[in-house]
């Protein structure tokens, strides 16, 4: 009895050990950025030293808000990707972004962003925000 009692807390605890790690695993990879834009192209930094640039490729207004495809580029250290993502600009002054990493590391990964504006003058805006990565999604 007590083999079998030890037998079913290793496969148990085995069993606990692989699903925590499949759940890290599948976690979302998040990098806080802050950039500056000015007509359409924008360029910024991006986790802890790193760089972020974007160019929107097309911009419709719907109302008071706006549809939006864009193209960005992101370094940080040794990870470096381009990613594809549309969206809408809020007239609350938040942008909210989805697509998919279309060259690098993370190539097909679908990619989520939330940008919000935080200043700006009569010719830049200026947002912060942070991209999240969803590698389980690959």
């Amino acid at each position: 009895m007590k083999k079998l009692l030890a037998l079913v807390a290793t496969v148990v605890g085995v069993a606990a050990f692989a699903a925590a790690q499949a759940s890290a695993s599948s976690a979302p990879i998040v990098i806080p950025y802050a950039k500056t834009c000015a007509a359409g192209h924008c360029v910024g930094t991006a986790g802890a030293g790193g760089t972020i640039e974007m160019q929107i490729t097309s911009f419709r207004a719907t109302g008071n808000a706006a549809q939006l495809t864009l193209t960005e580029w992101i370094t940080v250290g040794a990870i470096s990707f381009t990613a594809e993502m549309s969206g809408t600009v809020s007239p609350a002054g938040f942008i909210v972004l989805s697509g998919t990493v279309t060259r690098g590391l993370f190539a097909g990964v679908q990619i989520h962003q939330r940008s919000n504006l935080v200043g700006g003058n009569a010719t830049t805006t200026v947002w912060t925000g942070e991209l999240r990565l969803m590698p389980a999604s690959a």
